[in-house]
């Protein structure tokens, strides 16, 4: 299927592993060229060994970084088509309490006012496209919270509630803007030392691979019992940025294989 990504002009943060990895490949995969913003100086050489993928070193929490990266865009690929807000970071809380008001501003920055304001200083770029589209990655524990992920779920509240205050404002313009919420999703932010699994075999009392699966499938009761791997959340958000899609904006696009909190 031709999803029209031909000579795309595509922005990607969070580009660097895991789901963001994954659509910056798919993307070049289909045709087209990408800046890719990243923050881990090893991710940016491997990025930048990418045939038409442009690596950008950057602190997307940063009040500097959305029009830096607008700069970039016009500079590098001489405009805009496409907008993937994926950056973000989900630290592990021990309930609401351990979180105080640096913590809070750290999460909001990265996970939601990078989203504000690569958004904003991007319209001028985008509303010069012949089909922009916008896509944000929120969480299904946008709606769904837990305790040990208190900001991290409220951030993505706030994501998804932009996301529908953005469609309908830059439809006019012909800017499309839709959210992927991805349920449970096996990244490098589940596997490394002291990530996400480690917690939850601490949580239940389980060895590592034990207690993935018994979150994921009795805890998230989702129903295809497994996680998503990360390209499987990449085509959803590819999809939404193509031309195939080219009718759809104001949606959120869950892919969590049929959480039980979540269906209809």
């Amino acid at each position: 299927m031709d999803l029209g990504l031909i000579g795309r002009r595509a922005v990607v943060t969070g580009a660097g592993s895991g789901i963001g990895r994954a659509v910056v490949e798919t993307l070049v995969a289909e045709g087209a060229t990408v800046l890719a913003a990243e923050l881990d100086a090893d991710c940016c050489a491997e990025l930048d060994a990418v045939p038409n993928v442009h690596a950008a070193r950057l602190d997307m929490s940063t009040a500097e970084a959305g029009s830096r990266l607008a700069t970039l865009a016009e500079d590098v690929l001489g405009g805009a088509d496409i907008i993937v807000n994926n950056v973000g970071a989900a630290p592990l809380r021990t309930g609401f309490a351990d979180v105080d008001d640096d913590a809070w501003r750290r999460t909001l920055d990265l996970n939601l006012m990078s989203v504000v304001r690569t958004v904003r200083a991007t319209i001028p770029l985008l509303t010069r496209s012949d089909g922009a589209a916008v896509v944000n990655v929120a969480s299904t524990s946008g709606r769904y919270p837990e305790p040990m992920l208190v900001d991290y779920a409220a951030s993505k509240a706030a994501v998804l509630s932009l996301t529908g205050a953005l469609a309908t404002e830059l439809g006019p313009a012909g800017i499309r803007v839709n959210a992927v919420s991805p349920g449970p999703t096996r990244t490098p932010l589940w596997d490394r030392p002291g990530g996400f699994a480690d917690a939850l075999a601490a949580r239940h009392g389980l060895p590592r691979e034990e207690a993935v699966a018994h979150h994921v499938r009795d805890v998230r009761k989702v129903a295809l019992g497994r996680p998503a791997t990360a390209q499987q959340v990449a085509d959803a958000i590819v999809y939404l940025v193509s031309a195939r899609a080219s009718h759809v904006t104001g949606t959120v696009l869950a892919v969590h294989g049929g959480m039980a909190t979540h269906l209809m």
